[in-house]
């Protein structure tokens, strides 16, 4: 959870000055396919039912795979491992993003601020 954190810290550091819409959120129905420890832990999961929740959210393709470390229903947390979903387990996933322009180091670049809170937990 510490390289986790390092790396929240670096894209808080990167985005410090972003200028941004709306979040974004697609509903995902994933089942859980691998779990992966390099270079930081997450899992892995073939998205099985795809639901945006507006007509101009880009969201990823049903049958895709997604890569990600699960957070709470509040997207403000990593879940704690213990409570992460085992493989081959389906879960619902709010995934949600936001598209700006981040200054941090000093260039304007396009840049997405990415989350994953898992429904129901």
């Amino acid at each position: 959870m510490k390289t986790y954190a390092a790396l929240a810290l670096a894209l808080i550091t990167l985005c410090s000055s972003v200028h941004a819409a709306n979040w974004k959120i697609c509903r995902l129905d994933v089942q859980i396919v691998n779990v992966l420890k390099e270079p930081y832990t997450q899992l892995q999961g073939r998205i099985l039912k795809v639901a945006p929740t507006s007509p101009t959210t880009q969201c990823p393709q049903q049958g895709s795979t997604v890569t990600f470390t699960p957070e709470t229903t509040d997207y403000q947390n990593t879940l704690p491992r213990r409570q992460w979903p085992r493989k081959s387990q389906s879960v619902q996933i709010d995934y949600r993003y936001l598209d700006g322009i981040c200054k941090g180091d000093g260039h304007p670049h396009p840049c997405r601020i990415e989350h994953y809170p898992l429904m129901g937990r």
